[in-house]
Protein backbone atom coordinates (compact mmCIF):
# COMPACT_ATOMS: atom_id res chain seq x y z
CA UNK A 1 0.00 0.00 0.00
CA UNK A 2 2.93 2.45 0.92
CA UNK A 3 4.69 1.70 -2.36
CA UNK A 4 1.26 2.20 -4.24
CA UNK A 5 0.68 5.79 -2.34
CA UNK A 6 4.86 6.60 -3.11
CA UNK A 7 4.52 5.90 -6.37
CA UNK A 8 1.66 8.01 -7.18
CA UNK A 9 3.08 11.09 -5.61
CA UNK A 10 6.32 10.74 -7.46
CA UNK A 11 4.05 10.46 -11.15
CA UNK A 12 2.17 13.54 -9.46
CA UNK A 13 5.27 15.34 -9.61
CA UNK A 14 6.84 14.26 -12.33
CA UNK A 15 3.82 15.63 -14.41
CA UNK A 16 3.98 18.66 -12.56
CA UNK A 17 7.67 19.60 -13.30
CA UNK A 18 7.25 19.15 -17.02
CA UNK A 19 4.02 21.04 -16.89
CA UNK A 20 5.24 23.97 -15.16
CA UNK A 21 7.04 25.43 -17.60
CA UNK A 22 4.29 25.70 -20.49
CA UNK A 23 2.26 27.35 -17.67
CA UNK A 24 5.25 30.24 -17.28
CA UNK A 25 4.91 30.46 -21.62
CA UNK A 26 1.57 33.03 -20.70
CA UNK A 27 0.00 33.63 -24.45
CA UNK A 28 0.49 31.03 -27.06
CA UNK A 29 2.52 32.34 -30.20
CA UNK A 30 -0.05 32.23 -32.65
CA UNK A 31 -2.64 34.56 -30.27
CA UNK A 32 0.03 36.88 -29.39
CA UNK A 33 0.74 37.34 -33.48
CA UNK A 34 -2.68 37.89 -33.73
CA UNK A 35 -2.39 41.11 -32.16
CA UNK A 36 -2.10 44.38 -33.88
CA UNK A 37 1.89 45.42 -33.37
CA UNK A 38 1.27 48.77 -32.00
CA UNK A 39 -1.70 47.95 -29.87
CA UNK A 40 -0.38 49.62 -26.79
CA UNK A 41 1.23 52.76 -27.90
CA UNK A 42 4.35 54.34 -26.36
CA UNK A 43 3.84 57.15 -23.94
CA UNK A 44 4.13 60.95 -25.85
CA UNK A 45 7.06 61.40 -26.07
CA UNK A 46 8.94 58.03 -26.51
CA UNK A 47 9.96 56.82 -30.03
CA UNK A 48 7.50 53.56 -30.77
CA UNK A 49 9.19 50.34 -29.78
CA UNK A 50 9.45 46.78 -31.77
CA UNK A 51 7.02 44.48 -30.30
CA UNK A 52 8.75 41.31 -29.17
CA UNK A 53 6.72 39.36 -31.93
CA UNK A 54 6.80 42.36 -34.77
CA UNK A 55 10.34 43.27 -34.50
CA UNK A 56 11.87 40.00 -33.95
CA UNK A 57 9.95 38.28 -36.37
CA UNK A 58 10.71 40.72 -39.58
CA UNK A 59 14.41 40.51 -38.49
CA UNK A 60 14.04 36.64 -38.47
CA UNK A 61 12.12 36.32 -42.20
CA UNK A 62 9.06 36.07 -40.67
CA UNK A 63 7.26 38.68 -40.17
CA UNK A 64 4.44 40.05 -42.47
CA UNK A 65 6.78 42.23 -44.49
CA UNK A 66 9.60 39.81 -44.40
CA UNK A 67 6.84 37.29 -45.91
CA UNK A 68 4.55 39.49 -48.49
CA UNK A 69 6.71 39.97 -51.99
CA UNK A 70 5.82 42.64 -54.06
CA UNK A 71 6.95 43.56 -57.70
CA UNK A 72 8.31 46.98 -58.45
CA UNK A 73 10.27 48.56 -61.24
CA UNK A 74 13.49 49.75 -60.41
CA UNK A 75 15.40 51.75 -63.27
CA UNK A 76 12.63 50.30 -65.93
CA UNK A 77 13.72 46.61 -64.53
CA UNK A 78 10.80 44.46 -62.99
CA UNK A 79 12.49 43.45 -59.79
CA UNK A 80 10.33 41.00 -57.20
CA UNK A 81 11.58 42.14 -53.39
CA UNK A 82 10.47 41.41 -50.09
CA UNK A 83 8.37 44.39 -48.59
CA UNK A 84 10.64 44.87 -45.50
CA UNK A 85 13.54 45.32 -47.85
CA UNK A 86 11.22 47.34 -50.38
CA UNK A 87 10.45 49.91 -47.55
CA UNK A 88 14.02 50.02 -46.40
CA UNK A 89 14.62 51.63 -49.76
CA UNK A 90 12.05 54.10 -49.87
CA UNK A 91 12.90 55.40 -46.66
CA UNK A 92 16.33 55.80 -47.08
CA UNK A 93 15.56 57.53 -50.88
CA UNK A 94 12.84 59.79 -49.33
CA UNK A 95 13.89 61.22 -45.34
CA UNK A 96 16.80 63.00 -44.73
CA UNK A 97 18.76 61.04 -42.09
CA UNK A 98 19.01 63.17 -39.34
CA UNK A 99 15.05 63.01 -38.96
CA UNK A 100 13.77 61.48 -36.08
CA UNK A 101 12.62 57.96 -34.95
CA UNK A 102 9.14 58.80 -35.10
CA UNK A 103 9.22 60.18 -38.27
CA UNK A 104 11.04 57.34 -39.92
CA UNK A 105 8.03 54.73 -38.40
CA UNK A 106 5.46 57.16 -39.75
CA UNK A 107 6.70 57.35 -43.57
CA UNK A 108 7.22 53.66 -43.16
CA UNK A 109 3.38 53.12 -42.16
CA UNK A 110 2.62 55.36 -44.48
CA UNK A 111 4.65 53.94 -47.23
CA UNK A 112 3.80 50.57 -46.58
CA UNK A 113 0.24 51.40 -47.54
CA UNK A 114 0.86 53.04 -50.28
CA UNK A 115 2.47 50.23 -51.37
CA UNK A 116 0.00 47.73 -50.66
CA UNK A 117 -3.08 50.08 -51.94
CA UNK A 118 -1.14 50.33 -55.16
CA UNK A 119 -0.25 46.42 -55.47
CA UNK A 120 -3.85 46.25 -55.89
CA UNK A 121 -4.57 48.86 -58.31
CA UNK A 122 -1.40 48.67 -60.41
CA UNK A 123 -0.29 51.27 -61.95
CA UNK A 124 2.99 49.85 -64.11
CA UNK A 125 0.99 46.02 -64.23
CA UNK A 126 2.78 43.76 -64.10
CA UNK A 127 4.64 45.98 -61.14
CA UNK A 128 2.93 47.73 -58.67
CA UNK A 129 5.22 50.59 -58.22
CA UNK A 130 8.32 52.11 -59.47
CA UNK A 131 11.04 53.63 -57.65
CA UNK A 132 10.79 56.90 -58.87
CA UNK A 133 9.33 60.01 -56.30
CA UNK A 134 7.75 61.53 -58.79
CA UNK A 135 5.12 58.98 -59.77
CA UNK A 136 5.13 56.80 -57.12
CA UNK A 137 8.10 56.30 -53.97
CA UNK A 138 11.74 56.82 -54.56
CA UNK A 139 13.51 54.13 -53.78
CA UNK A 140 17.10 53.35 -53.19
CA UNK A 141 18.46 50.21 -52.93
CA UNK A 142 19.88 49.42 -49.60
CA UNK A 143 23.28 47.96 -50.14
CA UNK A 144 24.35 50.93 -51.58
CA UNK A 145 24.23 52.49 -48.27
CA UNK A 146 26.65 52.30 -45.14
CA UNK A 147 25.64 49.60 -42.63
CA UNK A 148 24.74 51.80 -39.78
CA UNK A 149 22.81 53.72 -41.99
CA UNK A 150 20.70 50.93 -43.45
CA UNK A 151 19.66 48.92 -39.71
CA UNK A 152 18.05 52.93 -39.28
CA UNK A 153 15.92 52.86 -41.94
CA UNK A 154 15.45 49.08 -41.26
CA UNK A 155 14.67 49.37 -37.60
CA UNK A 156 11.54 51.75 -38.10
CA UNK A 157 10.58 49.36 -40.49
CA UNK A 158 10.50 46.17 -38.10
CA UNK A 159 8.92 48.76 -35.35
CA UNK A 160 5.68 49.27 -37.02
CA UNK A 161 5.98 45.75 -39.12
CA UNK A 162 2.59 45.04 -40.86
CA UNK A 163 0.79 47.82 -39.78
CA UNK A 164 -1.48 50.03 -42.25
CA UNK A 165 -3.75 53.15 -42.32
CA UNK A 166 -7.38 52.45 -43.08
CA UNK A 167 -10.54 54.82 -43.13
CA UNK A 168 -13.86 52.96 -43.34
CA UNK A 169 -12.07 49.74 -43.26
CA UNK A 170 -10.18 50.30 -46.48
CA UNK A 171 -6.70 50.98 -47.24
CA UNK A 172 -6.10 54.50 -47.62
CA UNK A 173 -4.47 56.74 -50.43
CA UNK A 174 -1.58 57.42 -48.34
CA UNK A 175 -0.11 60.20 -50.16
CA UNK A 176 2.40 62.37 -48.22
CA UNK A 177 5.08 65.56 -49.62
CA UNK A 178 8.23 67.03 -48.80
CA UNK A 179 6.64 70.25 -47.10
CA UNK A 180 3.45 72.41 -47.14
CA UNK A 181 4.32 76.25 -46.19
CA UNK A 182 2.12 76.10 -43.24
CA UNK A 183 -1.18 74.15 -44.57
CA UNK A 184 -1.62 70.55 -46.13
CA UNK A 185 -4.16 70.80 -48.97
CA UNK A 186 -7.86 68.89 -49.61
CA UNK A 187 -7.21 66.03 -52.25
CA UNK A 188 -10.24 67.69 -54.22
CA UNK A 189 -8.83 70.70 -54.89
CA UNK A 190 -5.83 69.01 -56.30
CA UNK A 191 -6.81 65.96 -57.71
CA UNK A 192 -10.69 67.01 -58.04
CA UNK A 193 -11.15 63.94 -55.68
CA UNK A 194 -13.38 64.57 -52.42
CA UNK A 195 -11.27 61.96 -50.04
CA UNK A 196 -12.94 62.43 -46.66
CA UNK A 197 -9.09 61.52 -45.07
CA UNK A 198 -7.16 63.61 -47.16
CA UNK A 199 -8.08 67.71 -45.83
CA UNK A 200 -6.21 70.74 -45.15
CA UNK A 201 -4.98 70.52 -41.88
CA UNK A 202 -2.31 73.17 -39.97
CA UNK A 203 1.61 72.11 -40.31
CA UNK A 204 3.75 74.12 -37.95
CA UNK A 205 7.36 73.80 -37.65
CA UNK A 206 8.49 73.87 -41.02
CA UNK A 207 10.32 76.76 -41.47
CA UNK A 208 13.61 74.64 -41.74
CA UNK A 209 12.46 73.38 -44.80
CA UNK A 210 14.88 73.46 -47.97
CA UNK A 211 11.69 74.63 -49.84
CA UNK A 212 9.92 76.39 -47.33
CA UNK A 213 9.73 79.35 -49.25
CA UNK A 214 11.24 79.70 -52.73
CA UNK A 215 11.05 82.54 -55.84
CA UNK A 216 10.63 81.28 -59.55
CA UNK A 217 11.53 84.27 -62.41
CA UNK A 218 10.30 84.04 -65.60
CA UNK A 219 10.54 86.66 -68.40
CA UNK A 220 7.63 88.30 -69.46
CA UNK A 221 8.08 87.26 -72.88
CA UNK A 222 8.22 83.25 -71.74
CA UNK A 223 5.35 84.46 -69.20
CA UNK A 224 3.17 86.04 -71.55
CA UNK A 225 3.40 82.52 -74.80
CA UNK A 226 2.91 80.33 -71.74
CA UNK A 227 -0.77 81.84 -70.86
CA UNK A 228 -1.68 82.42 -74.71
CA UNK A 229 -0.39 78.85 -75.26
CA UNK A 230 -2.92 77.56 -72.08
CA UNK A 231 -5.70 79.95 -73.52
CA UNK A 232 -5.46 81.73 -76.66
CA UNK A 233 -8.07 84.25 -75.12
CA UNK A 234 -6.04 85.93 -72.68
CA UNK A 235 -5.31 89.24 -73.57
CA UNK A 236 -2.09 90.48 -72.31
CA UNK A 237 -1.69 94.11 -73.78
CA UNK A 238 -1.08 97.25 -71.98
CA UNK A 239 0.54 97.59 -68.63
CA UNK A 240 1.32 94.64 -67.56
CA UNK A 241 0.38 95.59 -63.63
CA UNK A 242 -3.34 95.24 -65.07
CA UNK A 243 -2.80 92.01 -65.78
CA UNK A 244 -3.34 90.51 -62.84
CA UNK A 245 -7.19 90.53 -61.58
CA UNK A 246 -8.87 88.06 -58.54
CA UNK A 247 -7.53 85.22 -56.95
CA UNK A 248 -9.45 82.37 -55.48
CA UNK A 249 -8.06 80.58 -52.62
CA UNK A 250 -8.25 77.04 -51.49
CA UNK A 251 -9.12 75.71 -48.19
CA UNK A 252 -5.30 74.82 -47.47
CA UNK A 253 -3.95 78.31 -48.98
CA UNK A 254 -2.96 77.23 -52.64
CA UNK A 255 -4.37 79.14 -55.88
CA UNK A 256 -7.29 78.05 -56.46
CA UNK A 257 -8.03 79.84 -59.83
CA UNK A 258 -6.10 83.16 -60.43
CA UNK A 259 -7.93 85.86 -63.59
CA UNK A 260 -4.97 86.99 -66.03
CA UNK A 261 -5.64 88.77 -68.88
CA UNK A 262 -9.05 88.93 -67.97
CA UNK A 263 -9.47 84.90 -67.96
CA UNK A 264 -9.14 82.84 -65.13
CA UNK A 265 -6.55 80.09 -64.70
CA UNK A 266 -6.12 77.06 -62.62
CA UNK A 267 -3.32 77.25 -59.47
CA UNK A 268 -2.45 73.70 -60.33
CA UNK A 269 -1.61 74.59 -64.49
CA UNK A 270 0.40 77.04 -64.01
CA UNK A 271 2.71 75.26 -61.16
CA UNK A 272 2.81 72.78 -64.06
CA UNK A 273 3.38 74.85 -67.09
CA UNK A 274 6.44 76.69 -64.79
CA UNK A 275 7.43 74.05 -62.98
CA UNK A 276 6.87 76.03 -59.50
CA UNK A 277 7.32 74.07 -55.96
CA UNK A 278 3.42 74.32 -55.28
CA UNK A 279 0.63 75.68 -55.95
CA UNK A 280 0.18 78.41 -52.71
CA UNK A 281 2.11 81.09 -54.71
CA UNK A 282 2.07 85.24 -55.09
CA UNK A 283 2.39 86.56 -58.33
CA UNK A 284 3.93 89.74 -59.03
CA UNK A 285 5.44 91.51 -62.47
CA UNK A 286 8.48 93.11 -61.92
CA UNK A 287 9.74 94.99 -64.97
CA UNK A 288 9.98 92.47 -67.79
CA UNK A 289 9.99 89.34 -65.22
CA UNK A 290 7.11 87.44 -63.78
CA UNK A 291 7.95 86.44 -60.58
CA UNK A 292 6.38 83.34 -58.17
CA UNK A 293 6.97 83.42 -54.44
CA UNK A 294 5.88 80.11 -53.85
CA UNK A 295 5.39 78.24 -49.85
CA UNK A 296 5.75 74.03 -49.53
CA UNK A 297 7.19 72.09 -52.02
CA UNK A 298 5.31 69.07 -53.75
CA UNK A 299 1.43 68.70 -53.85
CA UNK A 300 0.87 69.47 -49.94
CA UNK A 301 -1.93 66.43 -50.11
CA UNK A 302 -1.41 64.03 -47.17
CA UNK A 303 1.33 64.23 -44.45
CA UNK A 304 4.27 66.40 -44.82
CA UNK A 305 7.27 64.86 -44.25
CA UNK A 306 9.39 68.56 -42.87
CA UNK A 307 5.97 68.88 -40.85
CA UNK A 308 6.45 65.31 -39.47
CA UNK A 309 9.61 65.49 -38.44
CA UNK A 310 8.77 68.88 -36.57
CA UNK A 311 5.90 66.85 -34.40
CA UNK A 312 8.17 63.85 -33.71
CA UNK A 313 10.68 66.34 -32.05
CA UNK A 314 8.17 67.77 -30.11
CA UNK A 315 7.20 64.53 -28.62
CA UNK A 316 4.72 62.75 -30.94
CA UNK A 317 4.67 58.82 -31.34
CA UNK A 318 4.07 57.85 -35.46
CA UNK A 319 0.21 57.10 -34.76
CA UNK A 320 -0.44 60.48 -33.23
CA UNK A 321 1.55 62.10 -36.25
CA UNK A 322 -0.43 59.46 -38.33
CA UNK A 323 -3.64 60.76 -37.25
CA UNK A 324 -2.80 64.57 -37.74
CA UNK A 325 -2.32 64.53 -41.18
CA UNK A 326 -4.89 61.75 -42.38
CA UNK A 327 -8.42 62.66 -40.51
CA UNK A 328 -10.54 59.84 -39.58
CA UNK A 329 -8.15 56.99 -39.81
CA UNK A 330 -7.18 53.94 -37.94
CA UNK A 331 -4.01 52.35 -37.65
CA UNK A 332 -3.67 48.38 -37.59
CA UNK A 333 -2.57 45.21 -39.25
CA UNK A 334 -2.30 44.38 -42.74
CA UNK A 335 -4.09 41.61 -43.85
CA UNK A 336 -2.13 38.50 -45.13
Amino acid sequence: MRKSVAYALLVLLLWAALALPYARRGTPRAAAESLPAAAAPPAEGSAAPATAESGADSAAGTGFDAACRICVLVEGQRRSMDLRRYLTGVLLAELPERFSDACFQAQAVASRTYALRSDAHRRHDPAALCDSASCCQGWLDPDSVSPQRRARAEAAVDATDGLVIRCGGKLIEATFFSCSGGRTEDAAAVWGNDLPYLRSVESLGEEGAAHYRDETRIPLSEFRAALTELDPAVELEGDPALWIGAVVSTAGGGVEEIRLGGRPFRGTDLRKRFALRSTAFELRLEGEEAVFTTRGFGHRVGMSQYGAEAMARAGNDFETILKWYYTGVEIGPAER
